[in-house]
């Protein structure tokens, strides 16, 4: 039987971090992870806009995008141009010299065409002489305007990150050492024995943080020992179980039964 989990989306928005919650007893079908899924994405998505909705109401507009990376242009060259990475960071840095002809129609760019160039109207200097006190005032107003956004967009990957990694990797690993004795793919060490799988699945245990990404992880594993390795037919002895207890340095952790 294949182990599959659900996280509760409302803890991932409490913490930050994915809280793993069981999907019902073993014989139901499990719920499919793409909900979830989708649901993080639309609110990575949705984050991400409200950044740039920020940004837009500083004067700011979007010029490129290319490999994950969103470049916006200030409307006024001296300010900084902003540099927003779909893994929710943001780079403020000065403005290169740009061509940038006068008007808002789309045949402005005319202007700055040979043999009609006019360089005083199309080159765009500003960012390259402003001083640095200056342009670091500038940087500022920045991040202190997106402050608030920044954040949300930021917790909303790290519980995207947290939640497919309890609701597929993790469940994935732990199914490969227990079922197939190959915890990291074909190309790693072969575990032969149901009692080498069963130290590896608790000394995996034992060993997370006591942070509360930890926790949600410890929390998951314990499920998996409880569902699926001690209703099998290579149970792990009350001996193992004590073992993995007292390995576990978290105060506040909740302890594997024993028999």
């Amino acid at each position: 039987m294949r182990f599959s989990s659900q996280a509760s989306s409302a803890l991932l928005l409490w913490v930050g971090l994915a809280q793993a919650a069981d999907t019902g007893s073993p014989d139901e079908p499990p719920v499919p992870s793409e909900s979830i899924t989708v649901y993080g994405e639309a609110r990575i998505a949705r984050q991400r806009g409200e950044v740039i909705r920020t940004l837009k109401h500083l004067g700011y507009r979007e010029a490129k995008r290319k490999d994950g990376r969103t470049i916006l242009r200030p409307r006024v060259p001296y300010r900084p141009t902003i540099v927003l990475d779909d893994d929710a960071w943001m780079q403020v840095k000065r403005s290169p010299i740009r061509i940038d002809p006068p008007g808002s129609t789309n045949w402005r760019y005319l202007w700055c065409l040979p043999p009609f160039t006019i360089t005083a109207a199309c080159i765009q200097v500003g960012g390259q002489v402003i001083g640095k006190r200056k342009l670091a005032h500038f940087k500022e107003d920045v991040v202190r305007a997106t402050r608030y956004e920044m954040k949300e967009w930021q917790q909303a990957v790290v519980a995207h990150a947290m939640d497919k990694r309890l609701n597929i990797e993790l469940p994935d690993l732990l199914d490969a050492i227990w079922h197939t004795g190959f915890p990291s793919g074909d190309g790693g060490v072969f575990l032969e024995t149901q009692a080498q799988r069963r130290e590896a699945i608790l000394r995996f245990w034992s060993n997370r943080s006591c942070v509360p990404e930890g926790a949600s992880v410890r929390e998951l594993v314990a499920t998996y020992i409880e569902r699926e390795i001690q209703t099998s037919q290579a149970p792990a002895t009350t001996e193992e179980l004590k073992r993995a207890n007292d390995r576990q340095r978290c105060d506040k952790a909740q302890l594997l039964p024993t028999p």
